[in-house]
């Protein structure tokens, strides 16, 4: 029974975490449109933060109940399906015709590789997560938000219907509710049931918390595939890849710096 309820708990919050989060970014999307904020600063969100912020959440909450073990784990695995997963999808949906309707993203890719870099040297260096590196993450994001925010973004404002300003306030507050609460169901029913086959916490983190954490990205993936904008596709993965290191790394670091288990390296 306890198993069974275990994983009730874990399908519900995956399906408020995804959910919140998808609400969250048409929110965002029509928000800007709606108070005419310029494109780049919706390119930046919709790229990296917007689809990034259910591993934000449920890697804060990790570290706060003292995981940091899941919350990297969570990050690293929610890269590695966006990185190959997500990327897989891509190719099965478009196929021949990818090459030329490709624009990468070349300021995001930039920034999540020097970003990355710092991460794996910062923890190889010192054998351990330090408070330094993770501030040091949180600076080089704020440089990578600047940079992203100059660029243009390539969203198609013909694609955006406009809502009214209460039914907005509402979706933006219930998808923000949602996901919050979503990840914490995740998250501790992830720690519950890790708990009851004795294994290791980095292991749910990067099989189960960041799997369910990467359906926006796949969600958004054959979304764009459908509207043939795999652009949209690799700023997506790059930005989301970008903040998943910098901001939620960064972020966790802080709050819970030290040693995780050895297995780190294997997935580093």
């Amino acid at each position: 029974m306890q198993l069974l309820l275990v994983i009730l708990g874990l399908l519900l919050g995956l399906f408020l975490l995804v959910r919140g989060a998808d609400e969250m970014v048409k929110s965002a999307v029509h928000i800007a449109k709606k108070y005419k904020i310029p494109q780049s600063i919706v390119g930046a969100g919709y790229v990296g933060f917007g689809t990034s912020a259910p591993e934000w959440v449920a890697s804060t909450i990790a570290v706060l109940e003292g995981d940091l073990s899941l919350a990297i784990g969570n990050i690293i695995g929610s890269n590695i399906a966006n990185s190959l997963l997500v990327l897989s999808i891509l190719f099965l949906l478009l196929g021949q015709h990818l090459n030329r309707k490709m624009n990468l993203n070349l300021v995001a890719s930039s920034w999540m590789i020097g970003i990355t870099l710092l991460f794996m040297s910062g923890y190889f260096i010192t054998n351990s997560f330090s408070r330094l590196l993770g501030i040091a993450l949180l600076i080089s994001m704020v440089f990578a938000i600047r940079a992203l925010i100059s660029e243009e973004s390539d969203l198609d404002e013909t694609t955006i219907d406009m809502v009214s300003t209460k039914n907005l306030t509402v979706r933006s507050l219930l998808s923000v509710v949602a996901t919050i609460y979503g990840s914490k169901l995740v998250v501790d029913n992830a720690i519950e049931l890790a708990s009851i086959f004795n294994i290791s916490s980095l292991v749910v983190g990067v099989v189960v918390v960041a799997f369910g954490t990467s359906l926006p990205e796949i969600v958004s993936t054959i979304s764009a595939a459908k509207m043939d904008k795999p652009g949209i596709v690799f700023g997506n993965i790059f930005g989301s890849n970008l903040f998943n290191i910098g901001l939620v790394g960064g972020t966790s670091i802080i709050i819970a710096p030290g040693k995780i288990g050895f297995d780190i390296s294997y997935q580093l």
